[in-house]
């Protein structure tokens, strides 16, 4: 079972961590039923659904799941309190818990559509952007060092870009399977998506499937499926699409090196400096029109031989074949991407359920067969012609969904085995994840908390344009400068810690003349690491504190502006966040170093003092019911119980100046919080 979120007790610490849609008619939509996946049919063209549409939308599905429920002699879970469903919302649309005048402006809202008021508002926000992004670099496997060389932040601020201004998914996968051009011109950040798997195009093919089609075909890449029906050829023809798309990553060619050196020889140190740049202004994906793939030398099948051509082929649906001289992404994204075909569709379809009710229909989300079955097939091929009625809007399929009544039920909280099929009696009790905990934490530490922006891509962007059109011996003096440069910098940091030595010795009056000595020396050598530095990408913001020490500004900044994946060690590394090393990898399986960081970590150094927004917000009430009702507001999104209040009070009247800090300490430590219910 889940633990129950529930403050009951007498003792303040132990009780503490025990402790409608809018009526108006609207038209209804006809949407008619697409077939299961690999059935390969024309669909009817479908106009975008307007507003009205959207809202019928949600009425159907609760209708679908009404009849489902029926039909297996279910009932639906209780409607939600507001202040559940406040925190729910919050957490789910915008990744982090309500700040303390959001929870009251709520509370205290009598708007008979609040509800859906409030999902439109936080659709529409920062935070939703922030949150999204979460979800989709954990699915592409988006980190900011790729490989552990090449530059992702452009990658980042693509996928970013396009949350922001809602690119259609169909557009958004289209653009990412057809991306070429160098890495760090502006605006070509979609190229990342092939830099992730720089050297490895098989595993790319089969890493795209799964995402996009739901579809788990690595096994295939040596040797027929053991349990599904594709072939090792089957997938040597899909890689054939991608089989001429290759990532250069080099400054020039040997022969002009040789004449920028004019004779001399490169220093090991010069050919590092040289590569760094291969890595940054040389990096771009190229296309090209071969549209074969050779079978493997160790090719051990009757339907071929090791090093026979194989021709670009779909792996279901219409046969999608590459017209002469033309880049074979093209033919390959348009096929991956239509409507006509009906993996796509129904496995971002599932994939949006799963995240706004906690399960998807189809489970596992990635590993369709031609036997695989929904839960509720009437409530999946709906949804499925919803995807292509919104003409694969992501925000506005997920604003039908979360404006339904079954997404403002009640949290179911037994477990559900996964062979089980669950109902959707309400979505399912989880805990946050990693991203949700950090910008929950930050949201009771800072204000405004969704406008503070870390790293982005534009000194990578400046650093192109200022050196991709320079020849090899201008490139060869920068990699000389560069060295030169790390050389002096790990002078001068010698020089620095030398010195520090001698400050914890110094008289009083040399002091000062040794303080102003070391800011000389640390600006120095700041100055040309931020002038060569960003070559190799080497700026850190949002690493985590040494002992005992708090984090700086620029650390505290939400999950989706910090480096990605955090350090080890981070809070957010602690609680689950994906290594970015496989698909879908981010867990929230407890750990004992998960309580200790909650215990004596982040809380202890960074919430409980006088500059957090958790005690401001605490102290606008001019006495004790009213500070300790602020506590559970800004913590828990909702007033204490009588019984809490009751005891919280008693505790402050007892425990002196640490109180409050103990009551913080305790509601943030308690499973409501780390809990959305």
């Amino acid at each position: 079972m889940h633990p129950t979120p529930v403050f009951i007790g007498a003792a303040l610490i132990a009780a503490l961590l025990v402790a409608t849609a809018s009526s108006h008619g609207t038209p209804r939509i006809e949407v008619e039923v697409m077939e299961h996946p690999g059935v390969d049919r024309t669909l009817a063209k479908v106009q975008p659904l307007s507003a009205d549409e959207i809202v019928h939308a949600s009425r159907r599905i609760d209708e679908l799941i009404a009849a489902d429920l029926a039909k297996h002699d279910l009932k639906p879970n209780p409607r939600t309190t507001d202040a559940q469903f406040l925190r729910r919302a919050y957490l789910d649309i915008v990744g982090r818990i309500p700040t303390f005048s959001e929870t009251n402006a709520f509370l205290t809202s009598t708007k008979a559509d609040k509800r859906h008021e409030l999902i439109a508002t936080l659709m529409g926000s920062a935070g939703y952007v922030s949150h999204q992004f979460n979800y989709w670099a954990d699915l592409l496997r988006v980190s900011t060092r790729m490989m552990d060389r090449y530059p992702g932040q452009p990658y980042i601020d693509w996928i970013k870009e396009a949350l922001r201004t809602n690119k259609p998914y169909d557009t958004f996968v289209s653009e990412l399977l057809r991306a070429e051009g160098p890495a760090l011109q502006r605006g070509n950040g979609a190229t990342g998506y092939y830099l992730r798997d720089t050297g490895m195009p098989l595993d790319n093919m089969a890493n795209t499937v799964r995402t996009f089609l739901g579809t788990q075909i690595t096994c295939a890449q040596c040797h027929d499926h053991p349990t599904d029906k594709w072939t090792r050829r089957d997938f040597c023809a899909m890689a054939a699409y991608t089989s001429s798309t290759n990532v250069d990553r080099k400054v020039g060619n040997p022969r002009e090196l040789k004449k920028a050196m004019d004779g001399r020889e490169a220093s090991q140190e010069l050919k590092n400096a040289l590569r760094t740049l291969s890595y940054t202004i040389a990096l771009k994906v190229r296309g090209g029109n071969k549209s074969t793939l050779a079978l493997p030398a160790d090719y051990q099948y009757t339907d071929g031989k090791p090093g026979q051509p194989v021709k670009a082929k779909t792996m279901f649906g219409d046969d999608a074949p590459v017209a002469a001289k033309q880049d074979p992404r093209e033919t390959y994204a348009a096929w991956m991407t239509s409507p006509e075909n009906p993996r796509f569709t129904l496995v971002i379809a599932n994939r949006m359920w799963k995240k706004v009710m906690g399960r998807g229909l189809i489970e596992p989300v990635d590993a369709l067969t031609d036997e695989t079955k929904p839960t509720n097939p009437e409530l999946m091929d709906f949804l499925t012609r919803l995807m292509i009625g919104v003409t694969y809007d992501l925000r506005r399929f997920q604003l039908a969904l979360y404006q339904t009544e079954a997404y403002q039920r009640s949290v179911t909280t037994n477990d559900i085995d996964p062979g089980e099929p669950y109902r959707f009696q309400g979505p399912l009790l989880h805990r946050m994840s990693a991203e949700q905990l950090w910008d929950s934490l930050l949201t009771l530490k800072l204000a405004d908390v969704d406008t503070k922006a870390g790293l982005t891509a534009e000194p990578l962007f400046a650093l192109y344009d200022e050196n991709k059109d320079k020849s090899m011996a201008e490139l060869v003096q920068l990699a000389t400068d560069m060295t030169e440069a790390k050389q002096k910098a790990a002078e001068l940091q010698k020089r620095y810690r030398e010195m520090r030595s001698r400050l914890a010795n110094a008289k009083p009056d040399e002091r000062k003349a040794l303080v102003i000595e070391l800011k000389a020396l640390d600006d120095e050598r700041k100055a040309l690491t931020t002038e060569f530095g960003m070559f190799a990408y080497a700026k850190k913001i949002g690493g985590k504190p040494g002992k005992g020490q708090k984090f700086a500004p620029e650390q505290l900044v939400r999950a989706s502006e910090l480096p990605s994946p955090a350090p080890s060690g981070h809070l957010l590394a602690t609680f689950g966040q994906s290594d970015r090393e496989l698909i879908d990898n981010a867990t929230t399986d407890p750990a004992v170093t998960q309580a200790l960081t909650l215990l004596n970590g982040f809380v202890d150094r960074e919430l409980i003092n006088t500059k957090s927004t958790l005690y401001t917000s605490m102290m606008t009430s001019p006495d004790e019911p009213g500070r300790i009702r602020a506590l559970f507001l800004c913590i828990l999104s909702r007033p204490p119980t009588a019984a809490e209040l009751q005891t919280a009070i008693a505790y402050a009247g007892t425990a002196g100046k640490d109180a409050h800090g103990d009551i913080a300490w305790a509601l943030i430590n308690s499973d409501e919080f780390r809990f959305v219910q």
